[in-house]
């Protein structure tokens, strides 16, 4: 598979005369990123995270809790701003 990518001109002539293998790097970052959502997913706070998220939804859903609108949810972080 072939992907491309806008490199600014300057960052690009950096890397051609430092002798950096570009594809090299670019894979090993790729990787980095994919550990680093596994081991997230796997990880005791992704638990904690969707436990705490299912919870808030059914709240809503059952209607014990209300999604506040962009309007409310300004007021009360003005509010809370002001408090601090």
């Amino acid at each position: 598979m072939q992907v491309s990518i806008n490199i600014q001109d300057d960052l690009y002539k950096q890397f051609v005369e430092s002798g950096v293998d570009m594809q090299t790097k670019f894979n090993e970052y790729l990787l980095t990123l994919l550990n680093k959502k596994d081991n997230y997913l796997s990880s005791k706070q992704f638990q904690e995270d969707k436990i705490y998220f299912n919870d808030a939804l059914s709240e809503i859903e059952n209607g014990n809790d209300k999604i506040l609108s962009q309007k409310e949810y300004d007021e009360e972080m003005n509010e809370f701003m002001k408090a601090l």
